[in-house]
């Protein structure tokens, strides 16, 4: 279950900070890469914007939440749980920033919200099968094999290739 509200509290926080980001940029107006020499006057504007700084707060807490999420989580899970965060942004985008969203952008969230829900009733269904494959995976032995040769030479590598998956 706390799984689930952290990644509920990472998406939002991912979404409202694009927000508030696109909404204080657009305070700021057209922001040009070529024109270097503005670039102390919009680094003022942007610093000094309630909303971008806002934005900005957001994001950095996202990102914290990311990293939680992926000390404890599969990143295969917590990456397309996060892809929900386009069919909010649509849904915000639209609701607080007064964009207009196509029925074509909507089929596309749609299509996300089907994938992200394949995603968890996959996680749900194999939940169980993955702790047992990675007990008894044989992938790090495979990777390790074209290296055995120079790792068995050595006291690590002897160490890596004699140690169990599950030390």
């Amino acid at each position: 279950m706390r799984k689930y509200v952290v990644l509920c509290l990472l998406v939002v926080s991912q979404v409202l900070g694009d927000v508030w980001l696109s909404r204080g940029m657009r305070q700021i107006g057209d922001v040009s890469v070529i024109n270097l020499s503005a670039g102390w006057t919009i680094g003022v504007q942007v610093l000094t914007n309630p909303w971008i700084v806002l934005g900005i707060c957001f994001l950095l807490g996202s990102l914290l939440l990311y990293l939680a999420a992926i000390s404890r989580l599969d990143l295969s899970y917590v990456l397309p749980m996060t892809a929900f965060k386009y069919v909010l942004s649509a849904f915000f985008a639209g609701v607080i920033l007064g964009e207009s969203v196509s029925q074509t952008r909507w089929l596309g969230t749609a299509l996300i919200s089907g994938g992200v829900l394949l995603v968890v009733l996959g996680e749900a269904a194999s939940n169980h099968l993955s702790q047992k494959r990675r007990k008894d995976h044989p992938l790090p032995s495979l990777l390790l094999a074209p290296f055995s040769a120079s790792l068995a030479g050595s006291n690590v590598g002897a160490t890596i290739l004699q140690s169990s998956p599950e030390s």
